[in-house]
């Protein structure tokens, strides 16, 4: 089990019935998955020298400039449910370490622009570019119909997660 989670066994079968065999080969296969994302998290860590709050925020920022969207303190704020505060450690950090400048607005001297720096683009792309591309290969290996069926459980998954009156 890796580390930071408090899941049962799986030898256990604690949470489940022993006649149910299919449904717990389901949940073990989410177990894992979720198992491999928090060591992927891990080593993003450690390969770009960020916690995963200042990794998350990195990426949303350059998600935004991709899309057209200026990013900006308060949407990052917003974005990763923390105070302003908390938001303006997170862009210091990351201005320290050459990942993101600070921009003023042009027409707005309230807001502040964030712009992920070049290298910062090239450092996302290296550590998680093959990553996803694998993930894309893996997901476009299923038929449409299969897919509808992996996104249904997926967001059913999500809502059975997520606290009572919850979700997205």
């Amino acid at each position: 089990m890796a580390d930071g989670t408090i899941e049962s066994s799986s030898v256990e079968r604690y949470w489940y019935d022993a006649d149910d065999d299919q449904t717990v080969a389901v949940l073990e296969a989410v177990r894992r998955h979720r198992a491999a994302e928090v060591e992927m998290r891990r080593r993003l860590r450690a390969d770009m020298d960020m916690g995963d709050t200042d990794a998350a925020a990195l990426r949303w920022i350059v998600a935004e400039q991709q899309a057209g969207r200026p990013p900006t303190s308060a949407g990052l704020a917003r974005e990763l449910g923390v105070t302003t505060a908390a938001t303006a450690k997170i862009v210091a950090r990351l201005v320290a370490s050459g990942d993101l400048a600070r921009e003023p607005h042009p027409t707005d001297g309230r807001v502040l622009l964030l712009r992920a720096m070049p290298d910062a683009h090239a450092r996302l792309r290296r550590t998680l570019g093959p990553m996803h591309q694998r993930m894309r290969q893996v997901a476009g290996s299923f038929d449409p119909a299969e897919q509808r069926v992996i996104i249904r459980f997926l967001g059913d998954l999500a809502d059975a997660i997520a606290p009572p009156g919850v979700t997205e």
